[in-house]
């Protein structure tokens, strides 16, 4: 049955989580590991473990310490989200539904789309540390007050989400109705819009 979570829809979703679930439901406070689970942790089909004996150590004490001692706490954009649609084109995050909506204009779009194109290579540049990225990420976050500029209001945000493509990754709602059948508390944040 591991085997079988780990590998389905779930498994693109919080490998950790997945599986501490798991055990946690299905094997109440186990303090060992089958060698399939390990086995599993070596090799993750979709994931790349720095450490696998540390992770492996890890996800040994969640299953041990059961589903009243897990918080899972995940990021919306591209985490709960798929980076690329269906389609294969690069997915909406929280700001570019805003964006690509039309409500605020073709300036607008034209304006934040260059905004996009300057800093979102910086963000996810492998090449730079946290240090150098953060100076540009306050700026970028600071010219997203051209939003208010053009008009934006809260039926803008209400009426671009209701006309989004935005979908969850597939294993999301098994996954968070296991957490929620385990009463396992679940934060999901989000770098996007706010008031």
């Amino acid at each position: 049955m591991l085997r079988s979570l780990v590998r389905g829809p779930a498994a693109s979703l919080f490998p950790a989580a997945a599986m501490a679930s798991y055990y946690a439901t299905s094997h109440g406070n186990a303090t060992t590991r089958n060698e399939s689970s390990v086995g599993f942790v070596r090799q993750p089909a979709r994931a790349i473990i720095a450490n696998p004996d540390a992770f492996a150590a890890k996800l040994g004490r969640m299953a041990a310490d059961g589903p009243s001692q897990l918080l899972v706490i995940a990021d919306f954009d591209y985490t709960l989200t798929p980076y690329h649609t269906p389609t294969g084109e690069h997915a909406h995050s929280c700001h570019g539904i805003i964006s690509g909506s039309g409500f605020l204009g073709h300036e607008f779009q034209a304006k934040a789309n260059a905004l996009f194109q300057q800093f979102y290579p910086i963000e996810i540049s492998p090449l730079l540390t946290q240090d150098e990225k953060e100076p540009h990420m306050v700026q970028w976050e600071r010219s997203h007050k051209i939003m208010v500029d053009y008009g934006l209001h809260a039926h803008h945000i209400k009426d671009a989400v209701a006309n989004a493509d935005i979908t969850f990754r597939d294993g999301f709602q098994p996954l968070f109705a296991s957490l929620a059948k385990a009463n396992v508390p679940t934060l999901i944040f989000s770098a996007g819009l706010a008031e």
